[in-house]
């Protein structure tokens, strides 16, 4: 199973049936329905969050079940009553949340929508996962949350926490006042070897040019 559906049937506590493979009078059932809410109900219209679209089609859901349907004679709703299923009402409400990967940057920010967010400097270069809901960004590092953000509205603006950078300066210095290791030198020049002479020699050629 898909783990993100496996989570959601999990949490409404039902079990899903699979279609037969190469049967595609069964599965034609169900691509049917999933192209009729497209057409009758995504096409056109405009949603600002998840939560604005799980309204709308609360609405559109109300409107079309309590129809006659062309096929059963029947109202969905009336019909769904019969088979003594459990209110999703009494559940609580399943919590949207997309997932996107991304590398922070060495300068301890991820990007989003245009707009960059501030992670803690000590996972600069590292990847990470964002878990994305109507709202907030948490970044996750190894399983662990390492920071979250509101989500911000426009282009090219800065989240930034000071929380993040704290200790970073007095790192640098810190690593800048240690003394450079010593390494060896890739090559060197050789100084050509001059002859060492006494003085009284230069004297002796001196006076043998004077006369």
């Amino acid at each position: 199973m898909n783990t993100n559906f496996e989570d959601f049937f999990k949490h409404y506590g039902f079990i899903p049936r699979l279609c037969r493979p190469y049967r595609p009078q069964t599965k034609g059932k169900i691509e049917n329905r999933v192209g009729f809410v497209k057409r009758d109900f995504l096409m056109g219209s405009e949603f600002h969050s998840f939560s604005d679209l799980n309204h709308q089609a609360q609405i559109w859901l109300a409107r079309i079940n309590s129809t006659v349907h062309s096929t059963t004679n029947e109202i969905p709703l009336e019909r769904l009553n019969k088979k003594g299923l459990k209110n999703c009402d009494s559940v609580p409400a399943y919590h949207n949340i997309q997932t996107e990967s991304r590398k922070i940057s060495r300068d301890s920010y991820i990007s989003y929508l245009g707009n960059r967010y501030s992670v803690p400097y000590r996972f600069a270069g590292r990847n990470c996962s964002l878990q994305i809901s109507d709202r907030t960004i948490a970044v996750v590092v190894d399983k662990d949350v390492i920071c979250t953000h509101e989500i911000r509205q426009g282009h090219c603006k800065i989240s930034r926490n000071k929380e993040h950078f704290k200790g970073l300066l007095s790192e640098i210095l810190k690593q800048n006042s240690n003394p450079r290791a010593r390494h060896s030198l890739s090559f060197r020049f050789i100084e050509p070897e001059v002859e060492q002479r006494s003085l009284s020699i230069y004297d002796f050629f001196s006076e043998g040019v004077r006369k």
